[in-house]
């Protein structure tokens, strides 16, 4: 069996092992078009931008500025909820991929964290945000985030994990981190 195969099982058997655990949330990291997690070469997270949004007035932390993702409904796996609330909130159809961990909300709600990528390679592809949930949607660098009073606490946490190159997104090998 390759390397590949079974760093995956294991990706698969953490995140099985995580949802035993309650249905929370489940968010997803996506790099702009036409970066990939899927290339494993490694990349400049200084340079290359995520897809974030800002939350709407009418929901829980209004104004403030997140990853994609949302509540995971009954019987729904983490992975395709992650696939749904980005179809929902922003109109942009991903393929979720590495399982990144399992952390907890402010409230105490499991959150299911993923790698995920657009499966457009268009660097412009249509984004059409969900107004009841979602203000407006940017693409940011991870670095930029860290200093952003409005991005919240609990993405912050894992952001800063990648960037340092404790947490990779890249399916096969580890991104490389740099930080301004």
């Amino acid at each position: 069996m390759s390397g590949k195969t079974q760093n995956k099982e294991k990706d698969e058997n953490k995140e099985k092992e995580a949802a035993k655990n309650g249905r929370g949330g489940a968010v997803a990291i996506v790099p702009r078009p036409p970066f990939s997690t899927k290339s494993g070469e490694p990349f400049d997270f200084s340079r290359v931008e995520f897809l974030i949004v800002r939350r709407s007035a009418t929901v829980a932390a209004p104004g403030a500025l997140c990853f994609p993702g949302g509540g995971i409904e009954d019987g729904e796996e983490p992975r395709d909820a992650v696939s749904r609330e980005f179809l929902e909130e922003v109109g942009l159809d991903v393929e979720v991929g590495r399982f990144l961990g399992k952390r907890q909300t402010p409230t105490g709600a499991p959150l299911f964290w993923f790698a995920a990528d657009a499966r457009s390679s268009d660097p412009n592809v249509e984004l059409r945000p969900q107004p009841e949930e979602v203000a407006a949607v940017e693409w940011r660098t991870l670095p930029s985030l860290l200093d952003d009073a409005d991005f919240l606490r609990n993405n912050r946490e894992i952001v800063q994990k990648i960037v340092d190159g404790e947490i990779s997104l890249a399916e096969s090998r580890r991104f490389k981190g740099t930080r301004e």
